[in-house]
């Protein structure tokens, strides 16, 4: 009975060994621990964002610091590089790269504790494969004017300065301007663009006026040239025809309109054969998306044309309206029969001749 006692007791204390050599649940015997990181709240931490980071130069991209924490530190500043050699201290800015390339932009924030820099941001301006110049009222005029950042104020200036530069897109804003606009081969004018340029606007209307003398828009002897977005709108005219729109000389590839830009509206002014949109001399011209009116003609016997074609021209028209205003009545003849004509007989070997 005693060495069982004892052998009970001897086994009672292996199982206590036992539980108190248990590992750690951490595993390997050794306790986990926890490091724990604290920010001084006086130290500012800087978050940029940049919208648009990739596009066409010259890329105009707005810069943004409005996700960073300032901190309690004083006398705080804002320092944006660009990458590109510029830089800005406000709290969000406005660049442009001018140039295509890749840029490497970053804001600095800095108070009496300290500084934090952000995530740089990397900003691609690309080469833009269809270089485009833009007109804006208020505009700058001069031979430099026409970039996105300095657009021009008449769309006649564009014009010139995209010539000297073989540029052959034309962006217009909403605005009156004057006319008339000479169309020349491989130009393309669209209008309806907000003051950004950054899309169409449908509350921007681009007006082009016509003169006492002449048409708001004429093509003559040009080819694959195209003008949409726009209103021409012709004035009361002191001589020539009342004409919208003049395709004249041969013209050929001429488009009016588009259906993937604002709705074209042409109008034709008051004086006489009032005409919306007139081809002639052979012309062939494509209507898309356009609206047109005759205009108001004046004088016993006017005429009004929505879309006249003259001279073998040919024109196709798509999903267009065209109206024509209502010619008027010409002159009754004087009452009573002709009157006789004098005698010519008189002559040697004449014969009388009567009316």
């Amino acid at each position: 009975m005693s060495t069982r006692r004892i052998l009970a007791v001897f086994m009672g204390a292996l199982a206590l060994v036992a539980i108190s050599c248990t590992p750690d649940p951490g595993g390997g015997g050794t306790p986990a621990t926890t490091t724990t990181t604290t920010i001084d709240p006086g130290l500012p931490q800087a978050v940029a964002s940049a919208s648009p980071t990739v596009g066409d130069a010259p890329l105009v991209v707005a810069f943004d610091s409005s996700g960073s924490v300032t901190g309690t530190g004083s006398g705080l500043t804002y320092l944006w590089d660009f990458g590109d050699g510029s830089n800005a201290s406000t709290p969000a800015a406005s660049h442009v790269y001018l140039n295509p390339g890749t840029y490497t932009a970053t804001l600095t924030m800095t108070n009496s504790v300290g500084t934090s820099t952000a995530t740089p941001i990397t900003i691609v301006a690309n080469q833009d494969p269809n270089p485009k110049y833009y007109v804006r009222t208020g505009g700058s005029t001069g031979g430099s004017c026409g970039i996105i950042i300095d657009p021009c104020a008449t769309i006649a200036q564009a014009q010139a300065n995209a010539a000297q530069n073989n540029v052959k897109i034309i962006r217009v804003a909403g605005g009156n301007y004057a006319g008339p606009v000479n169309m020349t081969s491989g130009l393309e004018i669209s209008g309806g663009w907000a003051n950004n340029f950054s899309d169409f606007d449908a509350t921007a209307v681009t007006t082009i006026l016509g003169t006492a003398a002449a048409a708001p828009v004429t093509f003559n002897a040009v080819s694959n040239a195209k003008i949409s977005g726009v209103s021409a709108q012709g004035a009361t005219r002191t001589s020539g025809d009342a004409t919208g729109i003049v395709v004249s000389g041969g013209s050929t590839g001429v488009v009016i309109g588009d259906n993937n830009n604002p709705r074209t509206v042409v109008a034709g002014g008051v004086g006489p054969k009032a005409t919306g949109i007139l081809v002639t001399g052979g012309s062939n011209v494509n209507i898309v998306n356009t609206k047109v009116n005759s205009g108001t003609p004046t004088g016993a016997g006017g005429s009004a044309y929505g879309v006249r074609a003259l001279g073998l021209s040919v024109v196709n028209v798509t999903l267009s309206e065209v109206t024509a205003q209502p010619g008027n009545a010409g002159t009754n003849a004087g009452v009573g029969a002709p009157g006789k004509a004098t005698r010519g007989g008189n002559g040697g070997g004449g014969v009388d001749a009567c009316g």
